[in-house]
């Protein structure tokens, strides 16, 4: 799950400064405004829902991880086609649905292993996340370079690579998405909560 939606959001923080300039001419510093929106929707969403008590983690887990998909699929309509407002509503989104499944995730991938196990399982998750943002860009650099991304001329070609590019992410975030039910189906974690 971590690892599919992380090769999934990675195109934005990859891609999306440098698509943007090239397709929609604004600056890279705007652009790099839009993507930094994926961090304050994270801490924003983070803050919001903190001290949640643990029966209601699979419906934040749930919650964020539709929402990241979201986004996702978002992305692949608005970075082609703007406007920048948009593509930065949907970097909020991604955020946003990281921020507001992540402590969730961690604590019921916790309590599903051995208290042995806690502390490694719970050090592997960032670093699942790393992995999964280093493959998706392994696999978006061969998809943006079959889209033509080297040899783009204009905003048409950007565009056209944008769209390959993004819209490739979306059967990863819906494949994570499918995922989550693994980790939010009814265990043995959820005796005695209601």
């Amino acid at each position: 799950m971590l690892l599919l939606l992380s090769m999934a959001t990675v195109a934005i923080l990859a891609y999306g400064p440098l698509l943007m300039v090239a397709v929609h001419g604004t600056s890279a510093l705007i652009a790099g405004y839009i993507v930094a929106a994926s961090s304050v929707g994270w801490t924003l969403t983070a803050v919001v829902v903190s001290g949640a008590p643990e029966r209601q983690d699979r419906m934040w887990i749930v919650a964020g991880m539709a929402m990241t998909t979201f986004a996702v699929a978002g992305f692949a309509y608005a970075v082609p086609q703007g406007p920048l407002w948009l593509i930065a509503v949907f970097a909020l989104l991604e955020g946003g649905g990281f921020g507001l499944a992540w402590t969730f995730i961690l604590r019921r991938v916790t309590a599903l292993v051995p208290e042995s196990e806690e502390q490694r399982v719970s050090g592997a998750m960032p670093t699942i996340q790393r992995l999964g943002y280093a493959l998706g860009a392994a696999y978006l650099g061969i998809i943006a370079n079959a889209s033509g991304f080297l040899t783009m001329d204009g905003a048409a070609e950007a565009e056209t690579v944008a769209r390959w590019v993004f819209l490739s992410c979306v059967p990863l975030a819906l494949a994570g998405l499918l995922a989550v039910w693994g980790l939010v189906r009814r265990h043995g974690y959820d005796a005695g909560l209601t």
